[in-house]
């Protein structure tokens, strides 16, 4: 009986392991949307490196019910899949299979109670009898990052980017970048699986652009812990990296603007900020270093950024 048993599951891996959980269908180049009944809590990602999960920026309550996923645009694979449970704030838990694929052809899902995997006759009896009263929750209400496009039938308006001016740069310089990292703070990135690590805390390195006489380095600090990350400090410095040396040493090298850098990350969260710098460059026995500390706790952290990875920005699509 174990030799059947083996054969079934050689033959039958999706069924068998996933049951009949809804396909969700991810791509590179499309954000998938899932709408949830109730705030999201948390989420179990099979390959969390590939299929990225990204939030709304924004405070409004309507937007803790959405998700997006994307697939990590730098990754090789052209084929990929994994599974993917999410939770929300009433407990119930909504699996699925998040599968690869050029497009989409769901953009948006609007996730229901009955899909719950967990779900009680009282959850569906009290849903009922609230739904006469509840607020539903539309994709246009929430405001998404800039870099989602969908077409009009999609019902997501393509997000407007702010155009900015010589005029405006020379006028304020500060505003100017202010408006620059606003625009492209929901940009996925340039760079793959780049980050430091204690725990289940990252610090990711996203990307590295670059724009008139500065560079940007677009960070996501990821919690996913059940303790908030309070941040005593992030600082930034010029290391060197001799080889063999007891001489290596570090020096002070401050931004000239942070955006949206936090002072907490809670549990189970992640936030994406910038730190603007005035354009440099650094030798291969340089590295820019990355410092966070954590206020009243151990869980600090140190990102080493080579030299090739800051020589060589990307510069800004728009």
């Amino acid at each position: 009986m174990r030799h059947i048993y083996l054969i079934l599951l050689i033959i039958y891996p999706y069924d068998v392991l996933f049951g009949q959980a809804d396909t969700i269908q991810v791509s590179k180049d499309y954000k998938t949307i899932l709408v949830l009944p109730e705030p999201f809590s948390f989420s179990i990602n099979g390959k969390d490196l590939n299929f990225i999960e990204s939030f709304p920026k924004s405070t409004s309550e309507k937007a803790t019910h959405i998700v997006m996923l994307t697939y990590n645009d730098v990754a090789p694979v052209k084929q990929d899949y994994t599974n993917y449970t999410v939770y929300t704030k009433d407990g119930l838990a909504y699996d699925f299979i998040l599968d690869l694929i050029d497009i989409p052809k769901i953009k948006r899902w609007n996730i229901n109670i009955e899909m719950a995997d967990n779900v009680s006759k009282e959850h569906l009896a009290i849903n009922n009898s609230e739904n006469t009263d509840k607020e539903i929750i539309k994709i246009e209400d929430v405001a998404l990052p800039n870099q989602i496009e969908t077409s009009a039938n999609d019902g997501i308006e393509n997000i407007k980017i702010t155009p900015l001016s010589t005029s405006l740069y020379d006028e304020d310089r500060i505003a100017y970048l202010k408006q620059k990292c606003e625009n492209h703070i929901g940009d996925k990135g340039n760079i793959a699986r780049y980050f430091s690590k204690i725990g289940d805390v990252f610090v990711w390195l996203k990307g590295v652009y670059y724009d008139r006489e500065e560079l940007y380095f677009l960070f996501n600090i990821e919690n996913k812990e059940p303790i908030d990350l309070d941040i005593n400090f992030l600082k930034s410095f010029i290391g060197t990296n001799y080889k063999q040396s007891s001489s290596n040493q570090k020096s002070e090298f401050e931004p000239i603007y942070r955006y949206a850098q936090p002072s907490r990350v809670e549990g189970n969260t992640s936030t994406t900020f910038f730190m603007v710098f005035e354009k440099f460059t650094l030798d291969k026995n340089k590295h820019l270093v990355i410092e966070l500390d954590e206020l009243n706790g151990n869980r600090n952290i140190g990102l080493d950024i080579e030299h090739l990875l800051i020589n060589r920005p990307k510069k800004f699509g728009k």
